[in-house]
């Protein structure tokens, strides 16, 4: 090759890149656009993912064109005509070949992986490149050259996982769990936390936007105070969760800043705390003093009052927290 035409073909690639990180940066601002906008309940159902997958390993046989279709399934929303497929929060993508002993080794390790994450909607897809003229094809569009090798990609966005330390190179399940742990969730938890966030949230910004003939700058103040509440709920539900110490997890009605930023929007303010898993109670150090505290159900993803858990706190607060910047 030619170095004209490599450079070519580099130039192509970073196009191709550069349309791809346009096209998240387009969705990303459309996402904060609703948000900031005066109606949220569309966002509250929008982003449902879809496998029809039910704890197997799916083979590959037409290589990126199947892997792209179910890219596509997995990304469309609830409202769609395959609503009746199987969730997915991530899809793992394992490339394998013939006359392989890791990959051979590997095989029962992803059968188990695939079982033991089911709950958590993981969808497993292997391509052997022996299968067909397709599978090697979108290996080398992967850029994977030695086997096996697992990549994972977002069944909310379709966008591939960037995995600490890159792709999980051999038969290394320890990698690809750690990756599991971090990326993977309950999607029908998720989305029920979710709805309930953005209800809430909903309320509350039509509290604070409760002046249609308000002028410009009331306007970006009360865009600024609502913006303002939604960083603040996040910081409490994602201190509660992620500090170890105690005192995290729970938060005194009479603190400044829950007053200015949360109180002051009224029941609709403090029913966004509420929708991440915070209940009211009576401090008990103090009876006269009203504190909101997680619930400690939240923490155990195997109680059957369980609505959701750490998991899928996390990915609602990242979503909102990339919406408002």
């Amino acid at each position: 090759m030619s170095e004209e035409t490599k450079e070519d073909e580099e130039d192509k690639e970073e196009e191709k890149k550069d349309d791809s990180e346009d096209a998240s940066l387009a969705c990303a601002e459309l996402l904060r656009l609703a948000l900031l906008s005066k109606d949220l309940s569309a966002l509250s159902k929008a982003t449902t993912t879809r496998l029809s997958e039910d704890g197997e390993v799916k083979q590959l046989q037409r290589g990126g064109e199947e892997f792209r279709e179910i890219l596509m399934r997995t990304t469309k929303n609830t409202n769609n005509n395959n609503a009746g497929g199987i969730r997915c929060s991530v899809i793992v993508l394992v490339f394998s070949m013939n006359n392989c002993q890791p990959c051979v080794q590997f095989a029962p390790k992803l059968d188990r992986l695939a079982k033991e994450y089911k709950d958590l909607h993981v969808g497993f897809v292997k391509c052997n490149i022996h299968e067909s003229d397709m599978n090697r094809r979108l290996a080398n569009e992967a850029g994977v050259f030695g086997f096996p090798c697992a990549q994972m990609y977002d069944g909310h966005t379709g966008q591939k996982v960037q995995l600490e330390g890159g792709d999980v190179k051999g038969a290394n399940e320890a990698k690809l769990r750690e990756g599991l742990e971090t990326h993977a969730y309950n999607v029908e938890k998720f989305e029920r936390l979710k709805r309930d966030a953005f209800e809430a949230l909903s309320e509350a910004k039509a509290k604070i936007f409760c002046g249609e003939d308000d002028d410009e700058q009331e306007q970006e103040q009360e865009q600024q105070r609502f913006v303002t509440l939604v960083k603040t709920v996040t910081a409490y539900a994602s201190n509660a969760i992620e500090k170890e110490d105690a005192k995290y997890r729970r938060i005194k009605t009479s603190g400044k800043a829950f007053t200015e930023r949360v109180k002051s929007v009224g029941d609709e303010g403090e029913k966004c705390l509420r929708a991440f898993g915070f209940e009211k109670k009576k401090d008990d150090d103090d009876d006269e003093e009203e504190v909101y505290e997680i619930s400690p159900v939240v923490f155990d993803e195997f109680d059957e009052n369980n609505k959701f858990g750490k998991r899928e706190m996390r990915r609602v607060i990242k979503m909102l927290r990339a919406l408002t910047g």
